[in-house]
């Protein structure tokens, strides 16, 4: 049989050949192409036939040094080998091997050069996944922590890393339970679950808390696989775990500090009301559904500690306050901070031996001991509110709010005492949260309003001018000055609402002047906090300036508790200011305060008002009388001048002038006035006779 003949050849390589095959002539000119490689090239017959084969390589993204070993080899007649990217008919670039070589005849002439190409991209992604698979389980060898187990949790392997971190060698552990390494942290229910996941061919991620063999803990982020055999069941588990025990430490540090307050190492209030939230929540729900009481404890008058002494004894007195509560209320119970100076207890009835009421009794007494701060004695007291779980209310937030009702109730009643929470006070909470938003209203709004209360000669019965009253009204009905000042004072409001005051006044006295009348000085009360604003001498010579008045016009009107603290130089020092230009200080409701003939010695003031609670008695409580008595005798040996406030009665009247008291202010000369109606007071006083000896007072009956 012969040979079969060129064109047999011919159509095989053409058809069934997939390599691709280019013929050039001796200069590199391509002569001829099968299928194959004008698919590989994404080329047509047309684009190639004729055309040098280093052009068709460059067009076929094949590198510069590629392009270059072809040239080469084609001037020196030899072989070569190249990769180069093509892009076929499918638009994905590949990878294809080109050889290249020449063909001589028999003369060593030569007549062709042929390629032969073939496409490499699923042979050399294999290759490299099997080298990115070595080098991830090189990877993972190094830095994970592994262990494979059989389907009933037997150790079938683990590697260096797993027994470094357990203590554990190899052949100490396989054949073993993951069990063995249990540290007691998580609950039962926790693993059930993982191996819920596990047996139904879930993929199981999370962290664990395991125990070495010397008793150590340490946590691992882990992720445990199932493995599936050939009939689809599972025939193995393999775990990989990376140690996150230092980051766990890091984060209960953090946690740490989130949760507990840093001056008293108790819990602070995000920790107090989580632990809250788990002890009232009721069985079924993840809560123990224990019964017990929220205790909330406010110190009293703790700031008045910190401005007078300083932050260190406040600081030392809050530890010393955490200290007792933790002692006097056991292991079962959580003591926290919650801010300021204000504690809070959970204390289940557990923790409570007989009488509830008892048990708090003798909790504030212990709390309320004396305590010795650095070269001082000093004696706390408490106002503290307390309500029953699940009783009182059935929610965290409910409770809180009951026990700061209970303690505001407290305070109410005078401080340094305990109450326990009833329903019916809620209304008074409910009311102070209004007045909040009443006063926010006011200031945004101007809203406040002012009253002026007439003073008079109480010798001669001539008008001296007016007291500044702030009024507040809402939905038409007047708010008591002694519901929203206290308020406005703790909310940090007092010193806006101060300057609202002293630019109304300014404004009243402005136009009663401009009306041709003599209204005398204003006197306008001034708040401690108002002392400590930025400016606050510059605001008050402002305001005077703006509506043409001098100073030597106002009277500034000051209570004993701004003279105390650590901003008494402040306060002296303005009010220095304001008497070298001309205005008065009087010192309001003299007697009632502390430290008060101090006062009389270190501050330069002009007069001194005594309180209204010494005169309403003096017909009747000699006490008051003599105390009366004294004050005005020490102003007089002072040079000050007295005014008495809250006079009712012409019995007052008699005794106070009969006293050598200077000036009255009260109901029996006239009560306090509407800009409008001081006008026509102040007309009415001018046209009456200067021998009267109330100025004033059948005007203001008649008026009422």
């Amino acid at each position: 049989m012969g040979a079969p003949d060129a064109g047999i050849f011919a159509k095989l390589i053409a058809e069934h050949v997939c390599d691709g095959i280019v013929l050039t002539d001796a200069d590199g000119l391509i002569v001829w192409t099968n299928p194959a490689f004008l698919r590989l090239g994404g080329h047509a017959n047309t684009d190639v036939l004729g055309k040098p084969l280093g052009e068709i390589l460059r067009e076929a993204r094949a590198s510069p040094a590629c392009r270059n070993t072809v040239s080469r080899a084609m001037e020196e007649r030899t072989s070569c080998f190249v990769d180069v990217m093509t892009r076929p008919g499918s638009g994905d670039l590949s990878i294809s091997e080109i050889r290249l070589g020449p063909i001589f005849d028999k003369d060593g002439t030569l007549l062709h050069f042929v390629a032969v190409q073939r496409d490499v991209s699923s042979q050399r992604a294999h290759a490299q996944e099997s080298i990115d698979f070595r080098a991830y389980r090189r990877a993972v060898a190094q830095q994970a922590i592994v262990s494979v187990a059989d389907v009933d949790d037997r150790i079938t392997y683990v590697n260096a890393n797993f027994s470094a971190i357990t203590g554990y060698q190899a052949d100490e552990i396989i054949g073993k339970s993951h069990r063995i390494l249990n540290s007691g942290t998580h609950s039962r229910r926790f693993f059930l679950d993982m191996w819920q996941r596990l047996r139904a061919g879930e993929t199981w991620h999370g962290e664990i808390c395991n125990r070495t063999r010397e008793g150590d803990l340490y946590w691992v982020d882990t992720t445990i696989v199932p493995v599936h055999g050939p009939d689809g069941g599972i025939v193995r588990y393999v775990a990989t775990r990376f140690d996150v025990t230092k980051r766990k430490s890091i984060e209960e540090e953090l946690r740490r500090a989130a949760e507990i307050d840093a001056l008293t190492g108790l819990a602070n209030r995000k920790r107090f009301s989580y632990e809250l939230s788990q002890r009232v929540m009721p069985h079924g729900k993840g809560g123990s559904g224990q019964r017990g009481l929220v205790v909330m404890f406010d110190l009293d008058h703790f700031k008045e500690l910190n401005d007078t002494m300083g932050h260190p004894y406040g600081d030392l007195l809050l530890k010393e306050i955490g200290r007792r509560l933790i002692a006097r209320t056991g292991p079962d119970c959580i003591i926290a901070r919650l801010g300021g100076d204000e504690f809070a207890a959970l204390i289940p009835d557990a923790a409570i031996s007989g009488d509830p009421a008892e048990f708090i009794r003798a909790l504030h007494r212990s709390a309320c001991e004396a305590v010795s701060l650095h070269d001082m004695i000093y004696t706390p007291s408490f106002s503290v509110g307390v309500t029953r779980y699940p009783a009182d209310a059935q929610t965290m937030e409910g409770l809180m709010i009951n026990a700061d009702v209970a303690m505001y109730e407290a305070k109410r009643k005078g401080r340094n005492r305990w109450c326990f929470f009833d329903p019916t006070v809620r209304n008074r909470l409910d009311y102070r949260n209004h007045l909040k938003g009443v006063l926010g209203d006011a200031l945004d709004n101007d809203r406040f309003e002012i009253a002026l209360q007439p003073f008079c000669c109480l010798k001669t019965g001539e008008h001296r001018g007016f007291e500044i009253l702030v009024r507040l009204k809402h939905d038409g009905r007047l708010i008591p000055p002694d519901h929203f000042v206290p308020l406005a004072e703790e909310l940090g409001l007092i010193a806006q609402i101060g300057r609202v005051v002293m630019r109304k006044a300014a404004a009243a006295l402005r136009r009663m002047k401009d009306l041709g009348l003599d209204p005398g000085r204003i006197a306008v009360n001034v708040a401690a906090p108002e002392f400590r604003e930025p400016g606050f001498v510059e605001n008050v010579q402002d305001t005077l300036f703006e509506h043409a008045l001098g100073a030597d016009e106002l009277i500034i009107e000051i209570t004993e508790t701004a003279l105390i603290g650590r901003s008494t130089e402040t306060v002296a020092q303005a009010l220095r200011r304001l008497q070298a230009q001309g205005a008065q200080i009087a010192l309001d409701d003299f007697g009632t305060g502390f430290s008060s003939l101090s006062h009389l010695k270190d501050f330069n003031v002009d007069k001194i008002k005594i309180d209204k609670s010494f005169v309403q008695d003096l017909e009747n409580d000699e006490a008051d009388r003599a105390l009366v008595d004294g004050l005005i005798a020490l102003a007089g040996r002072l040079g000050l001048k007295v005014v008495a406030e809250g006079v009712e009665t012409q019995a007052q009247l008699d005794y106070l002038r009969q006293a050598g008291c200077h000036y009255l202010q009260g109901f029996v000369h006239a009560r306090p006035l509407t800009l409008d109606d001081a006008v026509a007071f102040l007309k009415s006083a001018q046209e009456a006779p200067r021998t009267a000896t109330i100025i004033g007072r059948g005007f203001i009956d008649n008026l009422t």
